[in-house]
């Protein structure tokens, strides 16, 4: 069901014209892929990881696209539009619902599931976790000074 879902909002995105649009699915389909990823391990941290990401950078490009094409018109889809929407989507809801149950047996037959976090917090990976926790911090301290309200490159013109 979910792999129909990312599926759809796939095909969504390819007739999207408006960013904030195409911005929105993208968010979506993290989502989606996410709980995808959940359900498959043992542990969630890779899908908590995986939506910190995307939406800190969609947030970066929302304020991008909203200070640029703030007056863009959001044009719907037509009647014909939908409708090859709608045969595609029949398609892919019979393709998934005949294979969908192979694929999943498939993948739970594979030793990826016995993979967890632990390998990345022992104490011989101590060392590159602390350097990477520091280098997100110095990022962070350095995107700030450079996007300053006043003289920064998303400043309000008044």
């Amino acid at each position: 069901m979910l792999m129909l879902v990312l599926a759809t909002l796939s095909l969504l995105f390819m007739w999207m014209n408006h960013p904030l649009m195409m911005g929105i699915i993208i968010i979506l389909q993290t989502i989606t892929i996410s709980i995808m990823v959940g359900n498959m391990l043992k542990s969630f941290w890779f899908s908590y990881i995986l939506i910190i990401i995307m939406l800190s950078g969609m947030l970066v490009l929302f304020m991008y696209m909203a200070s640029i094409a703030s007056n863009e018109k959001f044009i719907m889809l037509n009647y014909k539009t939908i409708m090859i929407f709608s045969s595609i989507m029949l398609m892919f809801i019979t393709f998934f619902w005949y294979y969908n149950v192979y694929i999943m047996n498939n993948f739970l037959s594979n030793k990826f599931l016995d993979m967890t976090l632990s390998m990345l917090f022992n104490s011989e990976m101590m060392y590159i976790t602390i350097l990477m926790v520091l280098y997100l911090l110095l990022t962070m301290v350095v995107v700030s000074k450079i996007v300053n309200i006043n003289n920064g490159p998303l400043r309000i013109n008044k």
